[in-house]
């Protein structure tokens, strides 16, 4: 459908291109949503797969939009009110990203918090504190006595 050059063919309609795109667009929303619920709902052996499918589904959106860059007749004024709603769509995805993304990095903090707790009350934690009370991972000084 594409040269090489990641131009559109003539034949390809811009009207074809943008309603295939928001259809991309509508469908990363969707996947977003799915990524959200399932991170709220703490299950998480799901996420590989969205993970996946949403980098597949980055890219497809990625290539056509290169399409619709470069197509001869982007800027005829037909056209501008349909790319308004998908830079709106695409406002839209990256807003729920970057939510998820705030959700994924609270997780990982809380569970490396559990984590630590857990060793330390299995009494195989190495982190220890400096004066400054920043955390530092020395050895265990119980395990450095000799008597």
């Amino acid at each position: 459908m594409t040269h090489a050059t990641g131009q559109a063919h003539p034949e390809e309609t811009l009207d074809a291109l943008l309603l295939f795109q928001d259809n991309q667009l509508q469908q990363m929303l969707t996947l977003l949503a799915e990524e959200k619920a399932l991170l709220q709902g703490r299950t998480h052996h799901h996420l590989a797969r969205v993970a996946d499918d949403k980098a597949e589904l980055a890219m497809r959106l990625e290539e056509v939009d290169n399409r619709i860059a470069n197509h001869p007749g982007l800027h005829e004024p037909q056209w501008q009110e349909k790319l308004q709603a998908m830079k709106q769509l695409a406002r839209e995805c990256s807003h729920a990203n970057a939510v998820n993304g705030e959700m994924i990095e609270q997780l990982r903090a809380r569970q490396g918090d559990q984590s630590e707790l857990m060793l330390r009350l299995l009494g195989r934690s190495t982190r220890t504190y400096d004066a400054k009370g920043k955390a530092s991972s020395k050895t265990r000084l119980l395990t450095d006595l000799r008597a």
